[in-house]
Formats: C-alpha cells, structure tokens, sequence
C-alpha cells in the first residue's frame, strides 16, 4: 500500500485557519482554496495508490478557482507546454472526480476541473527571436523554451537562467580544458531538454564522462519549492540510464575552490557507480 502524504502535525496553521485569519481578501482565500484542493486531490492519489498520477501534480506550477460564467467555479491547473501531454483526457478525467469528490466534502464550491498551458512571457522583440530560432541563429540548449527576457548569462552561445549554472559550466570547462587529458575528457550539456518515462524534464547540467551519463543539478532560491520532486526525479533518470544524480549546494557557488571539488567528487562518483 502506498504511504499517505503527511497530514498537518499541528504546528503549522491550516488552510481553513488562514482563510479566517483577520484581513485575508477574497482573492487570497480563493487561492489558499484551490491550493488546499490541489493538496488533498495529491494525497487521495497517494493513498490510493495512483502515485504516478500524484507525480504529476509537482508539474503544476499555478493552480486558480474561475468563475465560468454559467453559475459554477472551476479549478484551473495550469502547466508548461512542454507538461501538458501528460495529462491525458483519463488522468484529467480521473483529477476532476477526484476534485468534485473533494470540493463537496470541504463546501468550497468547485464543480469542475481543467488543465491548461502556461503562457509564457512574451517580449514585443518575439519576432526576432522567432527569427533566429528559425533560421538556427540563436542558441536551442533551451529549445522548449523560447526566452523572451534578455539573455543575461550567456557563454559559448548557450544561455544559462541565473549566475549560479553559469559558474558551475565555467568550472566544468576549467576541468574539461585544463585538468583532464583531451582523449578523457567530459562533454557538458547545461540545460539539456529530454524525454524520460511519462514527461518532458530539463536537467541543470548532463555530464558525459568515461562512457557514463551524469546529472548536476544546482541547488538554490528556484530549487527550493521543488525539493518533493527531488527523489522520484532522481529514480526516473537512473531507469532512464543516467549513472548517477548529484546536486551542488548553494554555498559551493561562492566558493571556487569548493566548487571545484564538489565537481571532481562528482565525476569521481560518476565513474565508480555501478
């Protein structure tokens, strides 16, 4: 039997005491309410065993109660596109019985559940860049994502998202031209997209070395809300043949030394694992 999620232990408030705490608007009540409808609709999954159904609830990344016009709220989950293939018309079908079920036993007037693509933010330059993507200009290390902000960090003509996986591709390269030998040494794919059982993921780093596949990723503030993810991702990637899964911390960002050596530790492992 599959374990329930935890339920709340006491020390922290409820969903319901939030929503009667003095000066909660509205709005905020309807969204601690579609957050505690995702919540619960995860831990019915759980403890009914459709775990790989609750995995896809982590892919979620806002979830809204809307008003629909005839009389009836509905509980949008929204999802990146590269996500939504996913959620099939059974494992939507199966949510939203499950989001009835839930609504009625908690009176928060939800009737109905849909799943949608994020949209993503566009720049008045989206043009150009669709241009370039087009033509084979631009850099596609992020091909499921068309970046419309500036690109801030960009090395080699690939493009990082903050400064911490930039400075873990510049170590990389240190050890990659100037440690190893040329016949033994790694290949590094920052922000490789790929296809693994049942969904679309993009690890920080995929390191190849020695015949071997590795993943690196870079603990920090835009990791820290998906930490529950970390474990079944890390299973999924070794079924998938990755060697080996490791994470470097935030405070070895700050220091090179310590970067360093986290990532010799790293392919060092890489090697060893079996």
């Amino acid at each position: 039997m599959a374990s329930p999620l935890p339920i709340s232990n006491g020390s922290s408030p409820t969903y319901q005491e939030l929503m009667n705490q003095p000066g909660v608007s509205y709005e905020e009540q309807q969204r601690l309410k579609a957050d505690s409808l995702l919540g619960n609709i995860a831990a019915l999954l759980v403890s009914r065993g459709n775990v790989d159904v609750a995995r896809l609830i982590l892919l979620v990344q806002n979830c809204s109660i809307e008003y629909d016009g005839r009389n009836e709220n509905d509980l949008w989950l929204e999802v990146h596109p590269g996500d939504r293939e996913g959620f099939t018309e059974d494992v939507v079908e199966l949510l939203r019985g499950i989001c009835r079920e839930v609504a009625d036993r908690l009176s928060y007037d939800v009737q109905w559940l849909g799943v949608r693509e994020t949209l993503l933010e566009v720049s008045p330059d989206w043009r150009d860049q669709l241009r370039e993507v087009a033509e084979g200009k631009r850099q596609t290390n992020q091909a499921r994502r068309i970046r419309a902000a500036e690109q801030r960090w960009v090395e080699d003509k690939l493009s990082f998202t903050n400064p911490g996986e930039l400075r873990v591709y510049q170590a990389l390269k240190h050890i990659q031209e100037k440690i190893l030998p040329p016949e033994e040494t790694i290949g590094i794919f920052p922000l490789s997209n790929g296809r693994i059982s049942g969904r679309t993921w993009e690890p920080d780093v995929l390191v190849t070395y020695k015949g071997r596949a590795g993943v690196l990723e870079i603990d920090g503030p835009h990791h820290n809300a998906r930490k529950a993810l970390d474990t079944t991702r890390d299973h999924l990637l070794r079924d998938a043949g990755v060697a080996y899964v490791d994470r470097i911390p935030v405070e070895a960002l700050e220091d090179s030394k310590e970067l360093l050596a986290a990532l010799q530790r790293f392919l060092r492992r890489l090697t060893e694992t079996r």
